[in-house]
């Protein structure tokens, strides 16, 4: 039956073959998530599923074609179109349900980036400035719980969208924000913000000096979970890409100086170790150098900012800072 591999309703097996086969492995990938959490490699590995598909399809085409009666292959034609059909009308059904989710997410960002009207107790006005920045912003705060620090991405392109409560089985795509930051040029140069919500208490705002900085209280795939208002403990979610995470050691290397929380109960060793020597230069600053464990080495500074020693201090214990950090001098 060599001769009937030549034939035109063999040549249309070949390509129904080809066709339902890559669909086929689009429909397998999907089944066992192959591309799911890949990022943008995900869309690339279902692509080779599918193309896979399409190969085994056309190399059992050849061998149907040239071992099956004719009547077999006109019949396994009539199955293929229908079957390609079939992947058709599904792949365009979930095509339009992803059309109409990426719509109606258009549609909340733009609601989001209007305007909005001063309503008492709900909403302010675009010119109006948030909560936070009525509040005189400070450069020595003492916090005791959380991951570190969440800094956003400045700019004029760069909205912070903020997120409800997550389903962490869904996509990214899948969730919606419920608020946002928006940020314009500033007369000098750099950025302040444009829109806000009227809770936004974070824990630094002095955009002056570059600085929205939110605490982090949790950390998943793509979503960091935020203090958005300090005086109440409101935590909001932000996508993970839209800034950095700083936690506490890398954080705290950068900060101006620090100091104990309770410094008749601290001291100062000259090595990272409880029973080690204690140390007695007075001092008026540390300045942090080397963070090992839940020790800190420090220098010692005078009001000069001259070095006068250096030594270990404990920063941490049970997941509560035990020293409070200025920003600025």
């Amino acid at each position: 039956m060599a001769h009937q591999m030549l034939k035109g309703y063999s040549f249309l097996l070949y390509f129904l073959m080809l066709i339902a086969s890559f669909f086929a492995g689009l429909t397998y990938a999907g089944i066992v998530g192959a591309g799911k959490n890949q990022g943008l490699a995900g869309g690339a590995i279902v692509l080779g599923y599918g193309v896979m598909g399409a190969v085994i399809g056309l190399v059992v085409s050849l061998i149907v074609a040239n071992k099956a009666k004719r009547k077999i292959i006109i019949w396994l034609n009539v199955a293929l179109a229908v079957s390609i059909v079939c992947f058709w009308g599904y792949y365009h059904m979930k095509y339009l349900e992803k059309q109409k989710a990426k719509a109606l997410e258009n549609q909340e960002i733009q609601n989001i980036k209007k305007p909005k009207k001063k309503v008492p107790t709900a909403t302010v006005d675009s010119n109006a400035e948030p909560t936070a920045m009525l509040v005189k912003p400070k450069t020595k705060v003492a916090i005791d719980d959380g991951l570190g620090m969440f800094i956003p991405n400045l700019g004029e392109e760069n909205a912070l969208y903020f997120y409800g409560h997550l389903n962490f089985e869904k996509s990214t795509q899948e969730h919606f924000p419920i608020d946002s930051i928006t940020f314009k040029k500033s007369k000098y140069g750099g950025f302040e913000i444009a829109t806000a919500p009227p809770w936004l208490v974070p824990d630094h705002l002095k955009l002056d000096y570059d600085m929205l900085y939110f605490r982090v209280q949790s950390v998943s795939g793509e979503f960091v979970e935020v203090t958005v208002n300090t005086v109440t403990n409101q935590t909001s979610f932000v996508h993970k890409y839209d800034g950095k995470i700083q936690y506490w050691p890398e954080f705290l290397l950068g900060v101006h100086s620090v100091e104990f929380l309770n410094s008749e109960a601290q001291a100062i060793y000259v090595k990272p170790l409880d029973h080690a020597g204690k140390l007695s230069v007075p001092h008026r600053f540390m300045k942090p150098l080397r963070i090992a464990n839940e020790w800190m080495l420090v220098t010692l500074l005078d009001d000069n900012f001259d070095t006068i020693g250096k030594g270990w201090i404990k920063w941490i214990h049970d997941n509560k800072l035990l020293i409070s950090y200025s920003l600025l001098s």
